[in-house]
């Protein structure tokens, strides 16, 4: 039987009490995650950020100011980076591997930019749009409907209605088989879209 992994990622972090609460949520599940960072926030909320890695998830980078990538010169796109890897390296002890580009915009010259300097660029399978809801059934029907195996998704811990659209994704997908990992587990190199 081919192994049915799913990745929940998470953008913006970290963003207390709003981190706080997920991190609860997704202990309750017995699910960990993968988180993304903004430089600019771990600088104000390391405890937090802190806390993310204390329970067992994944950190990555997210930029510092989260610019779009695909708009912005390539030396602005490389300090964005390299000012949250150090923040992360002073504050959380390592500097991570895995970078997901903000809004996952990139071109092909901050794609190969990257990859040279060693990161796994993390996109993700197919679009949630959490923040427009309108509700958590909304948001959850669109996940279900789009799961595959390997499917990596993208959430933000700051959408009201997280905590309840995970209620209900996270049981009925472990109904139908699927197994919930880190993005780190999944093996993969390079460009990561897709698991497996």
């Amino acid at each position: 039987m081919k192994d049915k992994s799913f990745y929940l990622s998470f953008d913006g972090s970290p963003n207390p009490p709003a981190t706080d609460r997920l991190l609860a949520a997704l202990e309750r599940h017995n699910v960990k995650a993968s988180f993304f960072m903004e430089g600019r926030r771990l600088e104000k909320e390391a405890d937090c950020a802190r806390r993310v890695l204390a329970a067992g998830h994944d950190a990555g980078n997210h930029s510092y100011n989260h610019p779009e990538f695909d708009k912005t010169p390539i030396d602005v796109c490389i300090r964005e980076v390299e000012m949250t890897q150090e923040i992360m390296r002073k504050e959380l002890g390592f500097f991570p591997t895995m970078l997901r580009p903000p809004m996952g915009l990139l071109t092909p010259e901050v794609e190969k930019t990257f990859l040279e300097k060693g990161f796994d660029i993390v996109l993700w399978s197919f679009s949630v749009r959490d923040w427009e809801g309108p509700d958590a059934r909304a948001v959850s029907e669109r996940i279900l409907s789009q799961a595959i195996p390997g499917a990596i998704i993208a959430c933000h811990d700051h959408v009201e209605w997280l905590i309840e659209t995970l209620d209900i994704i996270i049981p009925a997908l472990r109904q139908k088989g699927y197994v919930f990992r880190k993005i780190s587990e999944s093996g993969q190199k390079g460009v990561i879209r897709i698991g497996n």
